[in-house]
């Protein structure tokens, strides 16, 4: 769940924080430069320190919006405005020995070989800060779409039919955000592991039989509305009685999340921003890039784009 954020700073030399290659997702770079002056001026600095190589806090990543931009989708019946920035974890990239070491993939799971990072080798926790610069309140949606060393999920928007479109889930999580104000909290290390069960139990999903038929005319096997249920916020993995169309798709292991866009949403123009920091360990103490080590190789962005099948951009 996410939790009210401290508001202790790290006891260590601080690092300036730079505004991210955000883009809105039609794939145009979003006009920030106004906006970024004034929020320089109106967050605090955030520390990025290391306390060992598998502890570290990373450097701010900033993304903005404002009121300047064209809409990411608009059809008439609904307008979102949306930005996003790749934020990757300082996993490492893989050597041919990893390679041989991981194998062939566990039984029971979608993935093309086997799980270099596991969900269990990490501990991920999200500070972040939402700023409205306006003076007037807006209702804003943090995004974290999710990568896993194998695919990045991209979620788009549904058509439900010619009056409804709804955007589809990743890990969305909404605030009413008022004039002149910022909402602090935290994405818990729990809620980053929960977010990779989800993506992995969505790959197991979109890989099946059932979600390859299910796109064939006349079938009543829906792939986006299970999609969207499993990254529903309010749906858990542990939850109790199981949910029945989220648990029947988890598979025997999860890969951890490398990484994740970082998104803002609106249904109006806005000029809002958010910044975050990351507290990240290594829990198998091999599988990150110690925060000092320029030289170091990392595992980036997946290749491979995963999708609703339903979405729309």
């Amino acid at each position: 769940m996410v939790k009210e954020q401290s508001a202790s700073a790290p006891e260590c030399d601080a690092r300036p924080s730079t505004w991210g290659p955000g883009t809105n997702r039609v794939g145009g770079p979003s006009p920030r430069r106004l906006l970024a002056a004034v929020v320089a001026a109106a967050l605090p600095i955030a520390g990025a320190c290391t306390n060992d190589a598998s502890d570290q806090v990373t450097p701010p990543v900033d993304l903005g919006m404002t009121d300047k931009m064209a809409p990411y989708y608009s059809d008439g019946e609904i307008t979102l405005y949306e930005v996003e920035v790749p934020v990757p974890l300082p996993v490492r990239k893989m050597t041919s020995a990893d390679l041989k070491a991981v194998g062939a993939a566990p039984p029971g799971t979608p993935y093309p070989r086997g799980v270099f990072l596991r969900a269990e080798d990490e501990s991920v926790e999200i500070d972040f800060t939402i700023s409205n610069i306006d003076g007037v309140q807006h209702d804003v949606w943090l995004l974290i779409d999710p990568w896993n060393e194998f695919v990045r999920w991209r979620p788009g928007v549904t058509v439900v039919d010619d009056d409804t479109t709804l955007p589809n889930y990743g890990y969305d999580l909404e605030f009413t955000v008022p004039a002149y104000q910022r909402i602090q909290g935290t994405i818990t290390s729990d809620d980053v592991h929960e977010i990779a069960i989800k993506l992995a139990a969505v790959e197991d999903l979109l890989a099946s039989p059932q979600a390859q038929g299910g796109q064939a005319a006349g079938s009543n096997f829906d792939a986006t509305a299970i999609a969207n249920n499993i990254f529903n916020p309010q749906n858990r993995s542990n939850s109790v009685p199981p949910d029945l169309l989220y648990t029947p798709w988890i598979p025997p292991v999860v890969a951890g999340v490398t990484g994740f866009d970082l998104g803002l949403r609106t249904t109006e123009a806005a000029n809002v921003a958010v910044e975050i920091t990351m507290e990240v360990q290594d829990l198998r103490g091999d599988r990150f890039v110690p925060q000092d080590d320029t030289s170091a190789a990392q595992m980036g962005i997946p290749p491979q784009v995963l999708s609703p099948p339903a979405a729309r951009f």
